[in-house]
């Protein structure tokens, strides 16, 4: 019996997959299984997988010929799992040894649908532990209660699917396992939301056995490109979401609140982008916010500072000017 699957997406990785395929080794033990996605890599990261992938016990390796994106990549790597739980890494990360048998510990004890850790933020030789937003640790949770609340940093705030382990016959019982594929970035946002509204429970552990990288040029993160503005989108799908559950219309001011900070951080740095992305930005984000109820977007607007206010009212208003031209 498999009792935990690890997703590992990689692409374009080459400097850094040999650590993450060496803390899988560090971590194997007989019940577990490592199941290694190369997303089309072009630059030599599959030559290395290749030959160090079938040395680790309980790795496999799955290429796809052409670049899939993450959420393909997850969902493939979700499809071959046999798992009673899995969790993710992504190909420039790493575990400490002995994370994963304490990830699994923890979660056997807990009996949740998932459960979330910490993290380690690494920026070059700096190193600086990431704690999981405020909750009451190592207790069976209600993931609905802990979507707000508004105007504090939350789970929804801390979108990283690999910070987590999760039980994947729960998941998919809920029809919760899978990613949306037309998200190219963005895709975690949309499916900690399926996971807090069609779960049962949840759990917080002090864990902080993974190591993620920040400043890594060729993150996605750091590709002003279109992919960028995939958060428009994934907040949409938020919405259809919150528009099938009870308590959607309560939540969905926290779900506005989040977009509405996203779209300032966007404009702020909109000058990184070509003039057609910065251009597809701000009509895009005028667009959404604009279809959005306006109730909720007028509620979460008098509970923001004044100067994200003023730039938020001023894209709209352009756009609406635009518009009726």
């Amino acid at each position: 019996m498999v009792t935990l699957s690890v997703i590992v997406a990689m692409c374009d990785v080459r400097d850094y997959c040999r650590t993450a395929l060496k803390s899988l080794a560090l971590n194997a033990r007989e019940d577990f299984e490592f199941i290694v996605v190369d997303d089309g890599s072009v630059d030599g990261t599959s030559e290395i997988l290749r030959e160090m992938v079938p040395r680790i016990p309980g790795a496999v390796l799955i290429r796809n010929q052409y670049n899939l994106g993450i959420s393909a990549t997850r969902n493939i790597g979700l499809s071959a799992a046999r798992g009673r739980f899995f969790t993710f890494l992504d190909g420039d990360d790493w575990y400490a040894p002995g994370y994963l048998a304490q990830l699994v510990g923890w979660m056997g004890e807990s009996g949740v649908d998932f459960l979330r850790t910490g993290h380690v933020r690494v920026y070059g030789r700096k190193r600086k532990i990431v704690m999981a937003p405020l909750a009451p640790r190592a207790l069976p949770l209600n993931p609905t209660d802990y979507i707000g609340p508004v105007d504090a940093s939350t789970f929804m705030d801390y979108p990283q699917s690999w910070a987590g382990i999760y039980d994947r016959e729960r998941l998919l019982e809920a029809d919760a396992l899978f990613f949306d594929e037309t998200l190219r970035t963005a895709e975690d946002r949309p499916w900690f939301y399926k996971l807090h509204l069609r779960t049962r429970s949840f759990g917080v552990v002090d864990l902080h056995g993974i190591f993620y990288r920040r400043d890594v040029s060729t993150s996605l993160t750091k590709v002003p490109d279109e992919r960028q503005l995939d958060f428009l989108p994934a907040f949409r799908l938020i919405f259809d979401e919150l528009d099938r559950h009870p308590r959607g219309y309560e939540l969905s001011f926290k779900a506005m609140r989040t977009l509405c900070a996203l779209i300032v951080i966007h404009m702020d740095r909109a000058e990184s982008y070509e003039e057609l992305i910065r251009g597809l930005l701000l009509e895009r984000s005028a667009q959404i916010l604009r279809d959005l109820p306006q109730d909720v977007l007028e509620g979460t607007l008098s509970g923001m500072d004044s100067a994200r206010v003023n730039k938020l009212r001023a894209l709209i208003s352009r756009h609406q000017g635009a518009a009726a031209r």
